[in-house]
């Protein structure tokens, strides 16, 4: 067996034990599993995440408890298990130990991540992403965010697509809150994805419903643009806090100046709320900035051209090239 697959069963192993222990003690099982993942850490990044949840949760009150609690309770455990590993092991400490190693070698930019947008029958295809993914995998990128939009509501090719790359984690944004009940059962499947649904769609409540009856990770998330006021924020949140999910993303829209990365992080270390709030492409760069040490991302448009972090379409990207070869093409562009 590989090392890193080794380590990875390791550290799914000793998670698995770790959610057994919370049902007897709850606070003292979850200081442990940051304990645990402290030791297993071996990049900066590791070390600052676990030293701040262990300070954060030095508060007896944290609501961050009650989220943990409420994972545990609405997620299927092997979801839980496998999308943790992979997107904090695979993506963060293998993954980013061998892209800064290709870095190093060929002195080109690689991402942590890679965004894309996806819309049926354009040029970002099913085929392109797939692609994209399998050679990235080669380069360190575990993790991956599709944001999808138009009109296409069935989207099982996507979910066949998640389904393939088991080691990689997925965030899979939905342009609309309605899922079929044949996608609902596809991803029971897909314990390496979390679907993410569109607060301002009426059809996402009854949807979230849905999915933590099925135990099936789902985030939510909501657009923001330069007139975005802090009460819009907190009705949004509302909206949030009664689907009992974990994660709720703020994403820019295109052409937006203001961040509210600022406010995202705030709320972390507040701690006043049973979910973790993420400015989407704010906290994507601070992220990029400790794992692979520049701060660069990048995101491709469903018409295959590269999004600037203004949201004006850039150059296309180049799909016939090698993923290594397009990147050194966009990304010191």
């Amino acid at each position: 067996m590989n090392t890193y697959l080794l380590k990875k069963a390791m550290i799914a192993t000793a998670v698995t034990r770790g959610m057994k222990d919370l049902d007897e003690d709850p606070k003292r099982s979850v200081r442990r599993l940051c304990d645990l993942g402290r030791q297993f850490s071996k990049n900066r990044f590791h070390n600052l995440v676990f030293s701040v949840m262990q300070e954060v949760l030095h508060n007896e009150d944290s609501a961050y408890y009650d989220m943990v609690r409420s994972v545990l309770s609405n997620i299927n455990h092997e979801a839980v298990r496998e999308f943790g590993t992979n997107f904090g092991y695979m993506s963060w400490a293998y993954g980013a130990g061998r892209l800064r190693s290709r870095q190093d070698e060929t002195g080109i930019q690689i991402p942590w991540t890679i965004m894309m947008r996806y819309d049926e029958d354009r040029e970002l295809t099913i085929e392109r992403m797939a692609r994209i993914i399998e050679e990235g995998q080669s380069l360190g990128i575990y993790a991956y965010f599709i944001r999808q939009s138009g009109s296409a509501s069935d989207s099982y090719e996507i979910l066949e697509l998640l389904e393939r790359y088991k080691d990689c984690a997925f965030f899979w944004m939905r342009g609309n809150g309605r899922l079929t009940a044949a996608q609902i059962q596809m991803l029971k499947v897909c314990p390496n994805t979390v679907v993410s649904l569109p607060v301002e769609d009426g059809e996402s409540l009854l949807t979230a419903a849905l999915l933590r009856d099925q135990k099936i990770a789902f985030a939510m998330h909501a657009l923001y643009r330069d007139e975005t006021d802090k009460g819009t924020v907190d009705r949004n949140l509302e909206v949030v806090l009664a689907t009992a999910t974990s994660m709720f993303f703020l994403i820019a829209d295109d052409g937006t100046k203001k961040s509210l990365r600022e406010e995202c992080y705030n709320s972390r270390l507040e701690q006043r709320y049973p979910c973790i709030m993420m400015d989407y492409y704010g906290d994507a760069v601070s992220i990029s900035r400790t794992l692979a040490e520049h701060s660069r991302i990048l995101e491709i448009g469903c018409d295959g051209r590269i999004i600037r972090p203004s949201g004006k379409e850039g150059r296309p990207f180049s799909f016939d090239l090698p993923l290594l070869d397009a990147l050194k093409e966009c990304m010191d562009d």
